[in-house]
């Protein structure tokens, strides 16, 4: 008997009807159960409820789990690179635990509330804190599976997917609306996953079922969005809310996540830096979840170059301030009009390596980036392929980053650098 339910529950993890298709996995246990006069009532009992439990497992919907994610339509899930939650996000969607089911997902009716919880104090906090945007970011947000994607090789190319918007409040205001109050200021159409005869088995692609490790695990694998932030969207707190329609247009779930909209990317990469992150990652040009253009602000200022310079140059977006008694690195120098010059000392930065646009058919990008002073550098565009005494050899391979043009970073001086001793890259070779 429970050979055959587990076949049972294979073919429902595989049809477009999961609820009719549960119920009868229940109903099937029930009557085998009822009917095997060797079993113990007790017996009988634990084996239902292990396939209510399935069913239940198995019907679980979804919910926001990070409104800023460090990562274009990245595959697999990382805490390290969240830095914005949704409401309440330390009780239902907790960062080391992603996709587990504590009862976040939530079903609004058109005047019922917007949000599962109410505003408070305690919704958000240091471990599960706001999101920081600013306007024209490029911003990804993280959702888990729950077993609706469509893929031929775990599923089936039918499962459906019917809208995923997102809306928001007006500024400093509008945190506990109705479902049907936000609807009417939309920030962003994230658009709909190609399905049934439209099915498309290569990713990136549209809509809720942008996860390329789906057949992984298909309860927790990790989905994505990207959406461009409006350009005029004052600086202020907004509420946000996620729209998802899975059966049809009507079978609705929300999440609410409420952000902080800074003035440009230097005021929100000082607010994270506040927080202790410095990870200023930027999503980049390419494609939106909605198919439209990928912001570039807060990028590079614009698109790469047509023809690459001979050698690269590192432009630094951030400096963090000096301490008020400034200690010297070196000696000091006499500038133009015979004044002693000051140095100045760095203690941390941001920018990125410009390398220019690549020829066409190339698939790998090999660079080297070297810093003087004692540093701890990241890089958020390319793979780290060694590092030694401030020496970093990188290569790009996702064709995204390769179009990009540049090699985004993040440097932590172990002590003060002097800023006469800036950073220095090269473009080793194209493949």
């Amino acid at each position: 008997m429970l050979v055959k339910a587990n076949i049972f529950l294979t073919f429902c993890l595989k049809s477009t009807q999961h609820l009719i298709c549960f119920i009868r996995l229940v109903l099937f246990c029930f009557e085998a159960v009822k009917n095997n006069s060797t079993m113990t009532p007790r017996s009988r009992v634990v084996i239902c409820l292990v396939a209510l439990t399935l069913a239940c497992q198995v019907q679980s919907h979804s919910w926001i789990a990070c409104s800023d994610y460090a990562e274009k339509n990245g595959a697999d899930w990382d805490h390290t690179k969240c830095r914005g939650y949704p409401r309440d996000a330390a009780q239902f969607a907790q960062k080391n635990s992603f996709g587990q089911d504590r009862g976040f997902d939530y079903r609004p009716g058109a005047d019922a509330p917007g949000c599962k919880t109410k505003y408070s104090n305690g919704a958000y906090s240091s471990e599960y804190p706001k999101a920081i945007y600013f306007p024209g970011q490029q911003v990804i947000i993280v959702h888990p599976m729950k077993n609706h994607g469509a893929d031929e090789g775990c599923t089936n190319k039918h499962i459906p997917d019917n809208a995923n918007k997102v809306y928001r409040g007006r500024k400093d205001t509008d945190r506990d609306m109705s479902f049907s109050y936000y609807r009417t200021t939309l920030v962003a159409d994230l658009g709909v996953s190609p399905v049934g005869s439209a099915h498309q088995a290569s990713y990136p692609k549209p809509g809720y079922q942008n996860a390329p490790h789906f057949c992984k695990n298909t309860d927790r694998s990790m989905g994505t969005y990207s959406f461009n932030v409006p350009q005029e969207l004052a600086a202020g707190e907004y509420t946000f809310v996620w729209r998802w329609s899975f059966n049809g247009p009507g079978d609705i779930y929300s999440t609410c996540f409420d952000v902080i909209v800074a003035p440009n990317k230097a005021s929100r990469d000082s607010m994270l830096l506040g927080r202790g992150v410095n990870n200023f990652y930027v999503a980049c040009g390419g494609i939106t979840s909605g198919l439209g253009a990928g912001s570039r602000i807060g990028c590079d200022g614009g698109p790469p170059p047509t023809n690459p310079p001979t050698t690269p140059r590192i432009v630094t977006t951030t400096r963090a301030p000096a301490p008020t008694t400034p200690r010297i690195t070196q000696a000091p120098t006499r500038g133009p009009d015979g004044s002693v010059m000051k140095p100045i000392n760095i203690f941390q930065m941001t920018g990125d390596v410009v390398l220019g646009a690549p020829n066409n058919g190339v698939t790998r990008r090999y660079v080297m980036v070297r810093f003087d002073c004692p540093v701890q550098a990241s890089f958020w565009n390319a793979r780290l392929t060694s590092a030694s005494n401030g020496h970093y050899e990188l290569v790009q391979e996702n064709p995204d980053h390769i179009r990009s043009g540049v090699v985004f970073y993040t440097a932590n001086f172990q002590g003060p650098c002097n800023a006469a001793m800036p950073p220095h890259a090269k473009l080793i070779k194209d493949e």
